[in-house]
C-alpha cells in the first residue's frame, strides 16, 4: 500500500524554513515479542526518533507517530504537517518504527523465517504502541511528564492503526488523526479500480482509456508465448509470473494516481502510440520495484541489512489478516480481469503456505476486531483525499463523533494533508489543516481542563 518509493514521478516540495526540525533516533531495548503469552519474556530492540527542540514539559503535548509497512526514516521529509503542529502546541514527536520492518526485528536476522512470521500482527504493533508509551511515561524519558497528553497520527496503514489505537487504547491517548485510514478490511476491493478510472477521468476520458489499453496491451503480449518472456524482459521482471507481471504492471500504474499524480501521468500519455505510452511507463517505475510482486523474491526469508524490504513482510499481513486484493470491476476495469480472487488465494499460498495451510484473510474476522467503517470512537479525525482509491475502505462522512474530511482538490491523493503545508495548496485543504489544528486544540484544552 505505502510503496513511497516505488514510481520516480514526484512532486516538488520547498520546505519552508520555519518548518526545519532535528530528529534523533534512539533504541527501545524493552519491547516484548509477544504480549498476549505472559510466560514469554523475549524482548527485542525497537528504533524510534525523537524530535523534542519544540517541547515545553509543562504545557507541551507528545504527538505519536506511527510508522507503518516501510523502513521508517522517522519524520518524513515530505510530509512536515506534523513539525507545524509540533511548533503550535509546543510539542515532543515521538515516530515508533512497526515491528519487523527496518530494523525492528524481533528475531534478528531471522525474524522473516516462516516460523517467527507469526508475531507479526495488528494486535501485536498495537500493543508495541501501548508497553513502548508506559514506558516513556513512567521512566520520564525525553523530559516526558505524567500529565502531558498523548495524540496518535498516522497515515494509510499507520492511520489505520492510528485510529485503532485510540479504540483500544482510549486511556493513552486524548485523540488522534487517522489520514486515509484503511479501517475497513475488504478482501475483494472492487471499488479500488472503479476510483482510479474514476480519477483518471478528471483528466479527460482519454486519459482512462489510455491506461485501460496498455493493460490491455500488455496481458495480450504476456499471453502471447511469442511475446511474453521478452516483455517480462524489458521490464527485468523475466522472474514473475505471468499474472504476476500483470498484477505488477496495473499496480504500478495506479500507484501514480494513488498519490497524487493523475495530471502529471496524464499529460506524460497525451499523443503517444501505446508502445511509446509502455516505454513512459518503464522509464517511470524504480528499479527492480517488480520484486514486491514476484512469488519467487518474497520467498526469500534471508534478512539484508543492507537492503531492508518490507515486501515479504507486508504480503504476510495482507495474506493472512488485512487483504485488500484489487480485483477487477466488471466495468471500466483498468486491470486484467485474469487478476482475481483466485490468483491471490494462489498467490499467497505459493509464498506462505507452509506457515499456514490456505492462508487467506478473513474480512468480516478482521471488521469485527474493530468495527470497521462502522468504527465507534470519539476524539478521532478521518481524512481522505477524493481521488485515493483507498478512501473506500475509510470513513468519508461525519459518524457518531468521527469527524470525518474528504479533500476535494485536484490531485488530491494519499495522506494528502500530512504533506508539507504550501502556499499553492488549494483553499479547502488549508482548511482541513486549520480544522485540525483547531481540533487539537479542543482536546488538548479539555485534558488540562479536567486534570486541574
Amino acid at each position: 500500500m505505502n510503496k513511497f518509493f516505488l514510481i520516480s514521478i514526484s512532486l516538488l516540495i520547498v520546505i519552508a524554513d520555519d518548518l526545519s526540525y532535528n530528529q534523533k533516533m534512539y533504541w527501545f531495548e524493552h519491547q516484548l515479542v509477544d504480549h498476549y503469552d505472559k510466560l514469554n519474556k523475549n524482548v527485542f530492540h525497537q528504533r524510534y526518533w525523537v524530535v523534542e527542540e519544540n517541547f515545553i514539559p509543562e504545557t507541551g503535548v507528545v504527538l505519536f507517530q506511527i510508522c507503518g509497512e516501510y523502513t521508517c526514516p522517522g519524520i518524513m521529509e515530505e510530509r512536515l504537517f506534523i513539525i507545524q503542529l509540533a511548533k503550535e502546541f509546543n510539542a515532543l514527536i515521538i515516530v515508533l518504527e512497526h515491528r519487523y520492518y527496518g530494523k525492528s526485528m524481533p528475531f534478528g536476522s531471522e525474524s522473516l523465517k516462516d516460523e517467527n512470521l507469526r508475531y507479526l500482527s495488528t494486535r501485536q504493533a498495537l500493543d508495541d504502541l501501548a508497553y513502548f508509551q508506559r514506558f516513556m511515561v513512567l521512566n520520564k524519558k525525553h523530559g516526558i511528564r505524567s500529565q502531558n497528553p498523548w495524540i496518535a497520527i498516522g497515515g494509510s496503514y499507520p492511520g489505520a492503526l492510528a485510529a485503532w489505537y485510540r479504540y483500544q487504547y482510549p486511556h493513552l491517548v486524548i485523540g488522534a488523526l487517522a489520514s486515509s485510514a484503511v479501517v475497513e478490511s475488504i478482501t475483494d476491493f472492487k471499488m479500488f479500480d472503479t476510483q482510479i478510472y474514476v480519477s483518471a477521468l478528471k483528466s479527460g476520458p482519454q486519459c482512462a482509456k489510455y491506461i485501460q489499453d496498455m493493460n490491455k496491451y500488455a496481458e495480450q503480449q504476456i499471453l502471447n508465448q511469442a511475446t511474453k518472456e521478452e516483455f517480462k524482459r524489458s521490464f527485468g521482471a523475466e522472474k514473475l509470473t505471468d499474472l504476476e507481471f500483470l498484477f505488477f504492471f496495473a499496480d504500478a500504474q495506479l500507484l501514480i494516481i494513488q498519490y497524487g499524480g493523475r495530471s502529471e501521468l496524464c499529460m506524460q500519455l497525451e499523443g503517444k502510440s501505446i508502445t511509446e505510452q509502455i516505454d513512459y511507463f518503464r522509464s517511470v517505475i524504480e528499479v527492480g520495484s517488480f520484486m514486491e510482486y514476484g512469488s519467487f523474491y518474497l520467498k526469500n526469508d534471508e534478512y539484508d541489512e543492507n537492503n531492508l524490504s518490507p515486501s515479504r513482510q507486508w504480503m504476510y499481513q495482507c495474506c493472512s489478516e488485512l487483504g485488500w486484493w484489487q480485483t477487477s470491476p466488471l466495468e471500466n476495469s483498468v486491470r486484467s480481469s485474469l487478476i482475481d480472487l483466485q490468483f491471490y488465494r494462489d498467490f499467497c499460498n505459493s509464498i506462505f503456505g507452509g506457515i499456514q495451510a490456505n492462508i487467506f484473510p478473513d474480512d468480516q474476522l478482521a471488521n469485527a476486531r474493530f468495527g470497521g467503517k462502522n468504527l465507534n470512537v470519539d476524539n478521532l479525525i478521518m481524512t481522505n483525499g477524493n481521488e485515493d482509491p483507498w478512501k473506500w475502505s475509510s470513513v468519508l462522512v461525519n459518524q457518531g463523533s468521527i469527524l470525518a474530511y474528504e479533500v476535494n482538490c485536484d490531485n488530491s491523493g494519499h495522506c494528502v494533508e500530512l504533506y508539507t503545508p504550501k502556499e499553492e495548496d488549494c483553499e479547502q485543504l488549508k482548511q482541513v489543516r486549520q480544522d485540525i489544528i483547531a481540533q487539537f486544540r479542543k482536546w488538548i484544552y479539555d485534558y488540562y481542563t479536567l486534570i486541574q
